[in-house]
């Protein structure tokens, strides 16, 4: 019975979103996945619109998206939010079904990870993943900024910056977060904020 019901509210979700999102070079926000709690996610992560000053929470800051569990008390995914953090990597993301499985690095997401130190001495534990999605990086290349891969990396790595978007929750990672127990971590949060829409340089706070 409890999975009949996720499964009907993972549907409702799936509709509401649906009708306001967008397809890029065919891949419609849903991507290629099959299963409707994975097409929810994708949905969420292909999210449309940058948020703007009022819809930033700012209850939101790097501590808190590092120490909440799935379910928080000062924020709702799906929250604008504005952080900052350095960034101790840029690299690009895996073959997902959120950008139809494509396989170029132009239509995958890129990581941005960031932490509160220049120096974590390799404690994955300490990093926050923020992403950008290949939606948002064609949306930059037409307002002449270079959101590649290697546009971030060259542009932000071993940088202070200030980064906005959206807050999402990523379920897949728990197993792989210090702040959920997990096992194989290689992450401090299943919290991100994904998609980004926009970044720039600070001074380190």
């Amino acid at each position: 019975m409890r999975s009949c019901v996720h499964a009907l509210v993972a549907l409702v979700v799936l509709c509401n979103i649906a009708s306001a999102q967008s397809t890029f070079d065919t891949c419609s926000a849903e991507g290629s996945a099959k299963r409707s709690n994975a097409k929810v996610l994708n949905l969420k992560k292909n999210r449309d619109g940058s948020p703007t000053a009022a819809q930033i929470n700012r209850n939101i800051t790097f501590d808190v998206l590092m120490k909440s569990d799935e379910h928080p008390t000062l924020f709702t995914e799906g929250d604008g939010a504005e952080i900052v953090g350095f960034v101790a990597e840029v690299k690009i993301g895996s073959v997902e079904t959120c950008n139809c499985g494509q396989k170029d690095q132009w239509h995958r997401d890129t990581h941005i990870e960031l932490t509160l130190s220049p120096i974590i001495e390799g404690d994955k534990s300490k990093l926050l993943v923020v992403e950008v999605t290949p939606r948002f990086r064609q949306l930059m290349k037409e307002k002449g900024l270079d959101w590649s891969n290697r546009g971030l990396r060259d542009a932000f790595l071993g940088r202070w910056v200030i980064v906005r978007g959206w807050v999402f929750y990523d379920a897949m990672h728990d197993d792989e977060s210090a702040s959920s127990g997990g096992t194989r971590i290689w992450r401090g949060s299943p919290w991100e904020i994904h998609p980004v829409t926009h970044i720039e340089i600070t001074v380190r706070p």
